[in-house]
This record gives C-alpha cells, structure tokens and sequence, in this order.
C-alpha cells in the first residue's frame, strides 16, 4: 500500500539549513499497524508531511513515496486532493486543536462523508450516527449537535478517528494520537486503531514517542533517530530483545508499572545541517568507536533474525534488555524504615474532609469537583495522586496551592490557611505572600507556564522579587537553583520560545524551588515530553522530592511514573478517594476494583496485560453523575449490587492500604470466576 524509499528531506531556511530526513525507507501494508517511534526532532512528523503531500516550504525532498503505486512527491494538485482523504487521512496530536470550534462536530463529518463518498445529507448524517456509535460515543444522535469545546479528552480524538475513517481511507495515519490522555482512554483508542486495521483492511501509520502504549497493537516498528531509520523489525522482538543501542537506551527511558527503573539517556539528539556521514547516535552511545565516528553503517538485515528485521549499527546487541527486578525509589526505602518518626514530624499538608463545588452561574446546581477528601503529608514523603481525566487531580493541586476555596473542610500548608476558610485565620499583606511561598506548583506546559514576553531569568526570580529579597540575595538563589537543575548561567537570557521541552520544565522545577518552599506540586510535568526527556526530568523530580525537609506530590495519569519515586499514592474517582496506601503495596495488591481495572490497563512492553489480580473490566466511560448516590463506581463495576447503589462507600483498611469498597474481601473469587465465565 505505502512503499517509501530513500526519502530523504532537506529544509532551506535563511541563514541556516536542516536535514530532517536521510534515506528514510519502509512499508506498510493492508491490514497492517506499523509503529513509527522516536524522540522528538527525529523526523516522524516530517514523514506523516511528506505521505500526504504537505512538506513544508523551502524544503526540498528526494526518493519516493509510493502510494498504491504513484508517487505522492511527483503528484499536481488535482492528484493530491483525491489522494488526501480517500487515500491517506490522519488523526493530530490535538484533536481539539483540528476541530472548527464554530461548527457542530457533526456537521463536519456530514461534510467530509458527502465530500469523499457521495453520500446525500440524509445519508451522511445516519453514516456519522454510526460512525460515532462504532467508536464509542455515548449518545451518538445528541452527540452530533455538540461543538469541540463540549467534548472531553477522549471523547474529540473519537471524534477525530470517525472524521478520518469517515473518508474511507486506505491508509490511515495517527500522530500521537494517545498524548496526555489517561490509561483506560488510550487502551480504548488504540483498540480503535487495531479495528481498524483488522475489520476494515486498512494500514495503519501510529507515531508515538510511548513505546509501552502501541506495544501492543502494533505489528511492526520502525524506530527513527535524527532524521534516520535504525531499526525496522517485528514488534514484538524490537520490543522484547532490540539490537540497536539507541533502542535499548528509548525501552530503559520508559517507566513501567512493574516497578522497573528507569535510566536516562545522556545527551541530546544532533540537529543535522546535512545527511550525517557517520552514526548520527555516536556521541550517546556507550559501544561507539572509531568507525561508528568515521563511517555510517548501512542498514542491513539482523544476523539469525527474521527477513524483515533490519539496522543500521556496527554493532548490534544480542544480549535480551534488562528487564531489571522491580525496585522502589531511594524515598520510598527511606519513608518505610521509621514510619513511627514520619508521624511524629509536623505535617507539611493537612486536608481534613474538604469538599470542592463549582457553582452554576445560571442558578442552581452546579459540579461537585471534590467529596470528603482528607491527606495528611510529613516532610521528606512524596505523595502519588493518580485517576482518569475528570476525576479531581487538578482541582486537588488547586485546592492545595490556594487557588479555589473549599467549599466546605479546611487545608493547611506548613499550619496557614491559603485562602478563607470556617476556623482558620487567613493571613494578608506581606504574610500571605510569604505564606503563598510555603507551596509552589510545576505545570504540565512549561512553556506556556512561562511569560513569553520576558527572559527566563525574570521567571525564575519572581516569587524572590515577591518576597522582598534584595538583587544580590535573588542573583545568589538563582544561581544555586540553575546549578542544581544543571544548566548554563546564559539560560537565563533566554525567552521561553527559544527552549526545547526539557530546558523548560527544568526552568519550572527551578522557579518552584528558588522560593525554598516547603510543598511542591507536580501536575502532570512530563505528560508532553518524549521519553528520553522524560527520564531526564524524572531524575531531577526524584532529586527534588528526596529532599528531607521538603514535601512533593506527584499528579499523573502515568502510573508507571508515579510507582518510580512516590512514597504514598491515592486513588481518586469522582472527587472521592477510593483508595491510599504505600505506592509498592497499592499497585503490588491493589484492592479497590477501580484501582485494579487502572493497573490492568497501564501499558507494559512485552506485550503484557496486568496480572490476573488486577483484570477487571470497567462496563462503560466515565459519567460525572455517577457520583450522585452510592458508590460512585456503581455504574461501571462488573461487581455492582443494590447495596453498591444506595450506600456511600468509606475507607475501611485492609491490610497497609485502605480502600472504600465493602466488596474487598470478595474481589479475588469474583474476578476469578469471571475470567471462567464462557
């Protein structure tokens, strides 16, 4: 279906030029899912550009893109608009960001139906009912009224993949498809992909930087670096036993859920000017010598591999990956040694009972974001807060930083109310600056957490300038925190838009860390960063959070990431706390049939589910009004009773964790003869 071939891709600017691609060559074929990976930079947009034909200007592109036997490089326009659509369609990286905001979501899919398959109106709009009907969507027929804004996460990238399939394509290109959503809504939306794959015949082009998510979809990988490709092969043995060493350090750069640990790649990929002459992985490979300096290995099938498993390495590795025995982090060994002297240490965070609701603005009503929700944090202990989207992460670090008010309980940060609370004096003036310096957050855009209108060295002194500390005191922290975040004192110069990823999240930690706070919050800081970089960041968070006299909690929808350094983790669904306890312990035996079907949904490489213990199925999507009575996973749990649906569920311990299901104790028998159930 797509054969390409030396395709090589060079960018002419003013004043400078960029290699983006060097003989880049492979194939996928119907019925097939072919993984591309890679960090970012490496080339894998540019490759999805030059399929349908949109490279951009001043570029200039050799070798073919073959299309069901034409080439997409050599076709005029007339060609290229029956090849885009019907030929090739592609799901972005952000789907809302690909939906017009002033048009009802149907309308846009009646339109491409109507377009690319002549369909009359009526036609079309029962064709996209069942389009959105065969993704998932709840209420499909109301559903098609409904603008971008309207959708969740999850619910605009269905949307997303019916507008691509809706133009019945041969090959179908998805472009990071599963970036920032939770593990339930990617394993949902790459089975999409797998069904479209298997039932309808098409190819299927996935781009992803997370390797463990499309691990188990994906039939092939081809593994990009700089522009080049390294590696090709079956997924399954690429994944399992890769040969290349750039692949080795991407698989040791992704957390795993299993407690392996994660070890970071040194360096930065090259920005080639032109196609590289030697290894383009050269300066960050530990088996590098003088001929992977001098030449550039060709690529070659793998000696005792199969036909279609190829690299381009002077030296291949045979050894399997180090799986790695599960470990838990420097802090958690140390939280777990003297728990007697943590609880005797004044809490650093206290939440007792508090309630969030966000009223309506058009009358009554309105969204109970968080429901009876108590924490208690020591210095020194790293808290794990992990849950699909909607259910009250980000309103618990808005709680927690000040920014919202509970509706009811109260929230102390180092013994001070942050905002008006029953009970609590609330400081003013100075003091509540001061004590707004007590807790410090780390957002998830770095970049768009920056000012783009000055130099990052202004962002990181702000809390400093805030708190009245004179130049000479602000230039010294500065400097301690640039340090130890190890970057260049000419960083601070910058502005935001001239920092990769990386540079800018370190900024983040160090803006948060000037102050000498004694929380810090971490909402989702690696949810766009590519692997490598992640691991990176991770290193320096762990460094962070290991600080004794300092408390951090971790937000994430990644559960790996938040086993690899958090002490404590709790569960939240629907603003409510269904489970909390040592991480090591809640994600070894998790309790709480929510907290199972999370754990068996996380993404691990190999290809593996989650144990036996943690196969639960959840029976629908997520429902805000669910939380109204009972247990608010009552209409999603395979194991619901009546008594489920009319009682509030508590925390009750079981062992070390506690979890608020009153099934517990039943759970293992249940699951057990539900995987028997024909």
């Amino acid at each position: 279906m797509l054969s390409i071939e030396n395709l090589s891709v060079l960018i002419r600017r003013p004043g400078r030029q960029v290699a983006a691609l060097s003989n880049v060559s492979f194939s996928v074929r119907p019925g097939e899912v072919v993984g591309l990976v890679g960090e970012s930079g490496g080339g894998k947009s540019m490759v999805a550009r030059a399929i349908v034909g949109l490279l951009p200007g001043g570029s200039h592109a050799t070798g073919q893109v073959l299309f069901d036997g034409s080439d997409v490089l050599r076709m005029d326009d007339t060609a290229l608009a029956a090849h885009r659509g019907r030929g090739v369609a592609i799901c972005f990286q952000n789907p809302r960001g690909a939906l017009s905001p002033t048009r009802t979501i149907g309308k846009q899919l009646v339109d491409r139906l109507a377009t690319h398959q002549e369909m009359s109106g009526a036609q079309a709009r029962e064709a996209a009912r069942e389009l959105f009907e065969a993704v998932g969507i709840r209420s499909p027929q109301r559903r098609l009224d409904a603008y971008a804004h309207e959708l969740s996460g999850g619910m605009a990238q269905r949307v997303m993949i019916s507008l691509a399939t809706g133009c019945a394509p041969d090959l179908l290109i998805a472009d990071e498809p599963t970036t920032g959503l939770d593990v339930t809504l990617t394993r949902e939306i790459l089975r999409q992909f797998r069904h479209a794959a298997d039932t309808d015949g098409r190819g299927v082009l996935l781009i992803s930087h997370d390797l463990a998510s499309i691990a188990e979809v994906c039939d092939r990988v081809v593994v990009l670096y700089a522009g080049t490709v390294v590696e090709s092969g079956p997924a399954e043995q690429v994944l399992r036993e890769p040969a290349h060493p750039y692949t080795r350090a991407l698989l040791r750069s992704v957390p795993d859920v299993g407690g392996r640990p994660v070890v970071a790649t040194p360096g930065a990929m090259p920005l080639l000017t032109q196609a590289p002459e030697n290894c383009p992985f050269v300066a960050r490979c530990a088996h590098a010598d003088g001929t992977c300096s001098s030449r550039r290995p060709a690529t070659k099938p793998l000696a005792g591999g199969r036909g279609d498993w190829s690299l381009a390495c002077f030296h291949p590795q045979t050894r399997p990956l180090d799986a790695g025995a599960p470990s838990t982090s420097p802090t958690t060994a140390e939280a777990g040694a003297e728990p007697a002297e943590a609880d005797r240490k004044p809490a650093v965070l206290e939440i007792d009972d508090a309630h969030v609701v966000y009223r309506s603005r058009f009358g009554s009503g309105g969204h109970h974001a968080l429901r009876g929700v108590t924490l208690r944090l020591a210095p020194g202990e790293t808290l794990g807060v992990v849950g699909e989207s909607g259910c009250g992460k980000s309103t618990l670090a808005k709680l927690i930083m000040g920014l919202v008010a509970p509706t009811s309980g109260t929230v102390t940060v180092a013994g001070q109310a942050l905002v008006k609370q029953p009970g609590r004096p609330r400081p003013r003036g100075r003091a509540l600056r001061r004590a707004r310096t007590r807790a410090q957050l780390v957002f998830q855009d770095p970049i768009g957490s920056l000012s783009p209108r000055r130099p990052v060295g202004d962002s990181i002194a702000e809390p400093l300038r805030a708190a009245g500390l004179s130049p000479a005191e602000r230039n010294a922290r500065v400097a301690a925190v640039l340090d130890r975040m190890e970057l260049d004192r000419s960083i601070l110069q910058r502005y935001p838009h001239e920092l990769s990823g990386g540079q800018a999240q370190r900024i983040g930690i160090a803006r948060a860390l000037v102050g000498e706070p004694n929380l810090i919050v971490f909402d989702e800081p690696t949810s766009a960063l590519d692997v490598t970089v992640q691991a990176q960041i991770l290193a320096v968070i762990a460094d962070v959070a290991a600080d004794a006299d300092r408390a951090s909690v971790f937000i994430s929808h990644d559960l790996a990431t938040v086993r690899g350094f958090a002490d404590r983790v709790v569960v939240l669904y629907l603003g409510q706390i269904v489970e909390e306890g040592p991480v090591d312990v809640v994600f070894d035996n998790p309790r709480h049939p929510y907290t199972r079907a999370l754990l068996g949904s996380a993404p691990r490489l190999g290809g593996t589910a989650g144990s036996d213990g943690e196969a639960v199925e959840l029976v629908k999507d997520l429902e805000e009004a669910d939380a109204a009575t009972g247990c608010p996973l009552a209409a999603r749990c395979p194991f619901v009773t009546d008594r489920c649906r009319a009682e509030r569920q508590e925390l009750q311990s079981y062992g070390e964790s506690r979890a608020a299901c009153w099934r517990v104790p039943e759970l293992p028998a249940l699951i057990g003869r539900q995987a028997v159930t024909p």
